[in-house]
């Protein structure tokens, strides 16, 4: 499974939300972590492509399907909560992060 948040420097709820998301995917092997910063063009096009129009956006993605989206700053209990349940339900991945 895939998580990827979708950030701007200027946004004041995505450092918090970026810290989130990798310490959701350090304690779970199985989830790699995406980073699009909307700063640059290639973010602000992978962006565009999914319809971002509020960040910070996180989006869980099995297989580049999306299965979840979460719009804003989730509390952590429900970010971890969100991810169980999509864990439960869609098996299987390797760590890894990237950035765009």
């Amino acid at each position: 499974m895939t998580l990827r948040i979708f950030t701007h420097p200027a946004c004041g709820g995505c450092g918090p939300a970026v810290e989130m998301a990798w310490a959701l995917s350090e304690a779970h092997g199985n989830l790699n972590l995406e980073t699009v910063k909307l700063e640059n063009k290639t973010g602000l096009s992978i962006a565009q492509k999914v319809g971002i129009k509020t960040i910070p956006t996180m989006i869980f993605y099995k297989n580049e399907i999306e299965i979840k989206r979460i719009v804003g700053l989730p509390k952590v209990d429900q970010l971890e909560k969100d991810f169980l349940e999509l864990e439960n339900s869609h098996k299987g991945s390797k760590t890894q992060r990237n950035e765009s």
